[in-house]
């Protein structure tokens, strides 16, 4: 299977007629055509108001088995209906699409020739020369390195182009004065098959898939990072830097507030209008992060918190961000063991994943704060096993040459950020107010990488304080995912404080089935009305409920899949023969997809994989798919 065939982009652009009419969320770009562009750039030389439109593009990303998935994103390319071709994206950028899981990021704007696009093209530098860095979780529970290999086993090394013709009902048309957005998903999941997991290596088939909307295909939050040009009393506009660049392209974003926004400014937190006073204070070219939302009626972005100054990245300290899995009391103060770290170091201004644990040192000397709570008054016990942190201190390495952070001089800091975490309900009987679940993860990491030891806290029977979040209604033994903050250490139960209940009808599943080289019996049924995979000789056969794996060869029968009654998101069909792709298919209604598959498949045609996202039904042994891909060779 040739490394072109695993390349192929699924992509699907939902608009409400031909005109793509999405409300303007404020943007302001230096220039245009050649102007902020880069020199592969084909479009004319210069844009007037009469002659271009706006495109603004967000990227997120769907969960996978990946520790890091950093790669160089080199190029993002718009194909006119005449040939010409337009390049959106200013610079190479460096994307670590684990960082996207938990929300979705502004990437870039662009202002484009108005006219029918009919092509996307994405390129991703695979190069050993751009140093792309894929770790997976090893059999003894740390980061191991991936080899990177495509569909026929062979070293993946070099740019990888992922082009797809758009379907000529879902051409994207530019019009000026109608700023469009382009939503992207990279989807680790389905892109990427890890195999031959050891406790120093692994092996990953790259097979890249992206899905796009005009719309977001999800609710995640919206991060909006950049460099401060202006404020007044409820809005300020930043020169965008997503990621962790350190420069701007002349890409200027409005972030709008409101009385409940929060703030943390050079390590004073902040509510409501005495942020926004704080913000008016900084000077021109503050380092800021928003998170918030999109409106869906006139696409302003509002902050519901901001980080500004120190609070982002200090002049003279580093960064480290992780999940502490352990914690050990000292004489005058505490040693806490971080993993999943990323560190900044102020020194160069570079970002690096650490594939080792880091321990952070702590004292009280440290400074400790509560990501969007002013009126928190956090202490030393606060960090606990669980804890999502973020600290700024000073890295290093001990005498082993393993990763170390000194958080105890004056003025270094410890944030507390919201957690996450995910339980199945236990049918315990429990106090109002409280949930006890079986501890599935926290922060994607399974309990077992966590020493509970000295915290109180069992997995078994993980307490959380749910106050009056609505709880009725949820069954039990439902997978229930929470956002909030672990109790300080040693002061469970509760072990958790739940902000945030995810509605366990809403959690999202996917359905995995593979079948190496391909099945001509790949389905049992192909109906108006629903699929049933074959899973004989299929490799995997999973359904992933966040951390939880159902193995579909233990279940009663294979599950039904039926579409969403409500309108699924995107139907495609890609088709490979000899070796070249034949054909990718995109439908919008299930009845077409049907229709398309089942003339497509004949007594030769090999199934190679079906992928659904969606809701699961464990009772009905029902998978409600919101998308669905299948994969095909004739």
């Amino acid at each position: 299977m040739s490394l072109d065939i695993l390349s192929n982009l699924f992509l699907r652009l939902r608009a409400a007629s031909r005109w793509l009419v999405a409300p303007a969320l404020a943007i302001l770009l230096a220039a245009c055509g050649g102007g902020s562009m880069t020199a592969s750039n084909t479009g004319p030389p210069a844009c007037t108001s009469s002659t271009c439109g706006s495109m603004m593009t967000t990227i997120t990303d769907a969960t996978g088995d990946f520790t890091t998935y950093t790669v160089n994103v080199t190029s993002l390319q718009m194909t006119k209906a005449d040939g010409a071709v337009v390049e959106t994206l200013p610079r190479m950028t460096r994307i670590d699409f684990t960082q996207l899981v938990e929300l979705t990021e502004f990437f870039t704007a662009a202002t484009i020739p108005a006219g029918e696009y009919v092509a996307v093209s994405m390129t991703l530098d695979f190069s050993t020369a751009a140093s792309p860095d894929v770790e997976v979780e090893g059999t003894a529970g740390t980061s191991v390195p991936a080899t990177l290999e495509d569909g026929s086993g062979n070293p993946l090394n070099g740019p990888l182009t992922l082009t797809v013709q758009l379907d000529s009902t879902h051409h994207l048309f530019i019009a000026p004065g109608i700023p469009a957005r382009l939503a992207l998903d990279f989807n680790l999941a389905a892109s990427n098959a890890v195999s031959d997991v050891t406790a120093t290596s692994a092996v990953v088939e790259v097979q890249p898939v992206l899905i796009a909307s005009i719309q977001p295909l999800d609710t995640k939050q919206i991060r909006v990072r950049g460099a401060l040009l202006s404020a007044d009393t409820t809005s300020y506009t930043v020169d965008l830097e997503p990621f962790d660049n350190q420069d701007n392209d002349g890409i200027q974003v409005t972030v709008n507030t409101t009385a409940q926004t929060t703030y943390e400014i050079n390590g004073t937190s902040y509510s409501g209008a005495a942020g926004m006073t704080a913000m008016q204070a900084l000077a021109s070219g503050t380092l800021t992060v928003a998170f918030g939302t999109l409106s869906t009626t006139d696409g302003s972005f509002t902050a519901a918190t901001v980080l500004a100054g120190s609070s982002v990245q200090s002049p003279s300290l580093d960064r480290l961000q992780g999940v502490v899995i352990q914690r050990t009391n000292t004489a005058t103060g505490a040693t806490l063991i971080v993993r999943k770290g990323r560190l900044h170091l102020h020194s160069d201004q570079s970002d690096r994943f650490s594939a080792k644990d880091v321990t952070l040192t702590i004292d009280a000397t440290t400074t400790f704060r509560v990501a969007g709570e002013p009126s928190a008054t956090p202490n030393i016990t606060w960090p606990s096993i669980g804890s999502a942190i973020t600290a700024f201190g000073m890295a290093g390495t001990d005498m082993s040459g393993n990763p170390t952070f000194d958080a105890t001089a004056a003025g270094d800091a410890i944030r507390l950020e919201i957690t996450t975490l995910w339980g199945l309900q236990l049918p315990v009987p429990t106090i109002p107010g409280q949930v006890v679940l079986n501890l599935q993860a926290i922060e994607g990491l399974p309990p077992s990488d966590f020493t509970f030891t000295g915290s109180s806290s069992n997995p078994a029977s993980y307490v959380v304080a749910t106050g009056a979040l609505p709880m009725t209604g949820v069954p039990v033994s439902a997978p229930l995912r929470f956002f909030g903050l672990v109790q300080p250490f040693g002061s469970a139960p509760p072990d958790f404080n739940a902000q945030t209940l995810v509605n366990f009808a809403a959690v999202s599943a996917t359905l995995d089935v593979g079948f190496g080289a391909g099945s001509t019996t790949g389905f049992t049924t192909v109906s108006t009305s629903d699929l049933v995979v074959n899973l004989a000789g299929s490799t995997p056969h999973v359904i992933k409920i966040g951390p939880e794996r159902v193995d579909l060869t233990t279940l009663p029968s294979s599950p039904q899949i039926v579409p969403n009654s409500t309108g699924a998101d995107m139907f495609a069909i890609l088709n490979w023969k000899s070796g070249m792709p034949a054909g990718l298919g995109l439908y919008d209604s299930y009845a077409g997809f049907e229709t398309a598959l089942s003339g497509d498949l004949t007594a030769t045609t090999k199934v190679l994989r079906v992928f659904a996202t969606g809701q699961y039904d464990q009772a009905s042994n029902t998978f409600t798919a919101s998308q669905i891909a299948v994969v095909l060779q004739n």
